[in-house]
């Protein structure tokens, strides 16, 4: 029986495991990062003439180079903030895919650059400032270049962390899926042996299809598929969802790694949000939260004893791996009522009350603007 003592033990452990994971993965992406980017300042330093000549025909023929110059100035500014400049959504385009600007985008984005430059990074290129020695200069170049840098590698560390470390245990959840016998599917709909024959014989044509899950047989018994929506309510996503057997049941499986303990609450949110529209499916779906890092014990304990939801341990999988063979949950059958008997109902209205007060999930946001992902503002 999962006890309130035993969960701040599991709770303990993947914080530790946590501060791991943050350490190793951060610093194996800025490690990644910094090459390519010393690169880039190279190219954009020669072809500016050390940024003393920031023009059009530079811009066009090394569009590449307009992420490094947006590093710059001062203050630096995002893809998106300076598409608005030359007249775009986002700079992506060049940035990214090395697509040349126009004329006229080239000129707005050259005039900004040249009128925002941070002239203490840059002394060099600073009015009113007597000229550097030689030596002096080459020491103020290296620095800049040693500065400009690690701005954006570690910016874009922040950011990249966030996709990387959500990879990380979205796979490990699929190890364990992959461990009790199912199989990844690629496509919602069922293959083409398990569809009913026509009178002819033939297998009636319904192709597998994409957009997402509307009814129990667009997974296949004993399959699990990735990033899907539920065709139900918000129509939100769930990170994995297994059909484990030939029965109707699905679980919809969601990875919440939380780094800073003030953010577990509207994590939490998110999870109990999508349960409310998934238990409203008409289908029958169990909502399960893996959880890693920072965490608040009540919240915990209100989420799986007050409404129903599972939470596993990134860290502790077998007990994932246990629920979805047998349905057992810490080594008894799954009965949220029987949880932690050691906590009061008052204490676990109080945890639901909390994260029903949490501000608005994510999901919650982009339901009501109807908002499209946007391009990282980094």
């Amino acid at each position: 029986m999962l006890t309130r003592e035993r969960l701040r033990q599991e709770m303990l452990e993947s914080e530790r495991l946590e501060e791991q994971v943050y350490m190793n993965l951060t610093l194996d992406l800025l490690n990644q990062l910094q090459m390519p980017l010393r690169d880039l300042y190279d190219t954009m330093f020669t072809v500016t003439q050390g940024l003393r000549a920031i023009s059009v025909e530079a811009i066009q023929a090394h569009p590449r180079i307009v992420k490094m110059l947006r590093y710059t100035t001062a203050p630096t500014i995002s893809q998106m903030r300076l598409g608005q400049i030359a007249g775009l959504r986002t700079t992506g385009g060049f940035e990214e895919k090395g697509i040349p600007p126009s004329l006229e985008q080239a000129e707005h984005l050259a005039r900004w650059f040249r009128e925002h430059l941070d002239q203490e990074r840059f002394p060099w290129i600073a009015r009113d400032v007597s000229p550097l020695s030689t030596g002096e200069l080459r020491v103020a170049e290296r620095y800049a270049k040693l500065w400009t840098v690690s701005l954006i590698a570690n910016q874009n560390t922040a950011t990249d962390y966030r996709n990387r470390r959500k990879e990380h245990q979205e796979a490990a959840i699929a190890n364990v899926l992959e461990h009790a016998g199912l199989i990844e599917q690629r496509k919602l709909g069922m293959s083409l042996s398990q569809r009913p024959a026509s009178r002819a014989g033939a297998p009636v044509s319904q192709p597998r299809r994409r957009g997402g899950i509307s009814k129990v047989d667009d997974i296949q018994p004993g399959h699990f598929v990735r990033e899907q929506k539920l065709l139900f309510g918000k129509k939100q996503k769930a990170d994995l969802t297994a059909r484990p057997r030939a029965d109707a049941q699905l679980i919809c499986i969601e990875a919440k790694a939380v780094g800073i303990r003030i953010d577990s609450t509207k994590r939490l949110k998110e999870l109990n949000d999508k349960h409310t529209d998934w238990i409203n499916s008409g289908l029958n779906i169990t909502t399960v939260g893996v959880c890693a890092g920072f965490f608040n014990d009540i919240e915990l304990i209100a989420t799986a004893r007050g409404r129903g939801i599972p939470i596993f341990w990134e860290h502790n999988l077998d007990q994932l791996l246990a629920f979805v063979n047998s349905g057992t949950y810490y080594g008894f059958p799954w009965n949220p009522r029987e949880l932690f008997p050691d906590v009061p109902d008052d204490t676990v209205y109080e945890g639901l009350e909390s994260i029903k007060e949490a501000r608005r999930s994510i999901a919650e946001e982009q339901w009501e603007y109807l908002v499209e992902t946007e391009p990282d503002e980094t």
